[in-house]
């Protein structure tokens, strides 16, 4: 799971990546020195779930879920349709799952905005016309030259390609009035016309609200800081940078200072882990606790494969019990004891939160 963060320039993108990464990225790096070179990170899901199974099993090792980050340069309202989005921008973005898009809500007289005024709305309206337009060009350039693959082509090949081309004239319809390709309705079939493009517009995006630390109290209080939606969570990024860079004790003392109770950065992780619809099993023992990521609706063969290819070909069945059951009841034996650990074939659809032994042979 890979999520790119975007956003205009002094928009607190790198503050944001500390943040959720615990690092320390020069903050300014992209605008003073040129940087291209995204920041990188690899980042534990937090999950208290796991936590307590950690407790029950005090396994020799625990491993989390964990989510990518790629912290890429500030794209600079008109750039797509002057110059186009520079090339590694692109090749890093195309790569993710998901984009985590930070808008500045804060004001700084120290850090001007580029557009002279702070106003949240105009910005992340701005950013999506980018991504919009650098998907238009993609199309437009496919289309010139479809027509002339068309006449080359005979049979199934020839179809599918008059297929795509039925479906970039959809998209190109869309782009040119301003529409993000999230909102196309595209069946499976349609998917797998265009599984090369990678279209930016397409991918689900998590908007940031990046706050200044006077407006946490108020967040917080309306239950929007520590809280994402299906698209929106507002956030303090330097303020979460600071903390994410504490000891356990300087941050409960500067958490108390700025009256929340605990860091937002857990709940943004999982808001950019729910935005891609993903879910969490568990294998659980003394060895090893681990949560293992998934998408929503997998079956329990395909979960099998997650783990090992030779699982899923050996595939018989699927001892499950969900962590609420094996929680209530206090260990795995107990729950099996009052026949709650239950046995699932191939086709079973895989719950958030449970907890699998799957039963194979080779």
């Amino acid at each position: 799971m890979k999520a790119g963060i975007i956003g205009l320039p002094s928009a607190g993108k790198t503050t944001v990546f500390n943040a959720i990464s615990g690092g320390s990225a020069e903050v300014h790096a992209f605008a003073a020195t040129g940087q291209s070179a995204p920041n990188l990170a690899v980042v534990p899901v937090p999950d208290t779930r796991q936590d307590w199974l950690t407790g029950l099993y005090k396994p020799k090792k625990t491993t989390p879920a964990t989510l990518e980050l790629v912290d890429v340069a500030g794209v600079m309202p008109g750039q797509a349709k002057k110059e186009g989005l520079a090339g590694d921008m692109l090749a890093n973005l195309r790569q993710v799952d998901a984009l985590v898009h930070v808008v500045r809500d804060f004001a700084d007289e120290a850090l001007p905005h580029s557009a002279g005024s702070v106003d949240p709305k105009r910005d992340a309206n701005q950013l999506e016309e980018e991504l919009i337009i650098a998907d238009l060009i993609v199309v437009e350039k496919r289309l010139a030259k479809i027509d002339g693959d068309i006449q080359r082509k005979k049979g199934p090949e020839k179809n599918q390609l008059e297929a795509e081309k039925e479906l970039l004239m959809r998209f190109f319809n869309r782009l040119s009035n301003g529409g993000a390709l999230r909102d196309e309705p595209v069946s499976e079939e349609e998917h797998k016309l265009i599984r090369g493009y990678t279209f930016l517009s397409a991918k689900p995006i998590l908007i940031v609200s990046n706050i200044g630390e006077s407006a946490i109290a108020e967040a917080e209080k309306n239950g929007s800081t520590t809280g994402a939606t299906s698209d929106l969570i507002k956030f303090c990024g330097k303020a979460e940078m600071d903390i994410a860079q504490m000891s356990p004790d300087e941050q409960g003392e500067y958490l108390g200072m700025l009256g929340i109770k605990q860091p937002a950065r857990a709940k943004l992780i999982k808001g950019i882990y729910s935005l891609l619809d993903l879910i969490a099993f568990f294998t659980v023992g003394e060895d090893e606790v681990k949560a293992w990521t998934i998408s929503r609706g997998t079956i329990a063969q395909e979960a099998a494969r997650k783990i090992h290819s030779d699982i899923a070909r050996g595939f018989i069945r699927a001892e499950v019990v969900s962590f609420d059951v094996l929680k209530e009841h206090g260990s795995w034996n107990a729950a099996k004891d009052k026949g709650l650990v239950r046995l699932e074939g191939k086709e079973y659809v895989v719950q958030d939160g449970d907890c699998v032994n799957f039963r194979f042979a080779v």
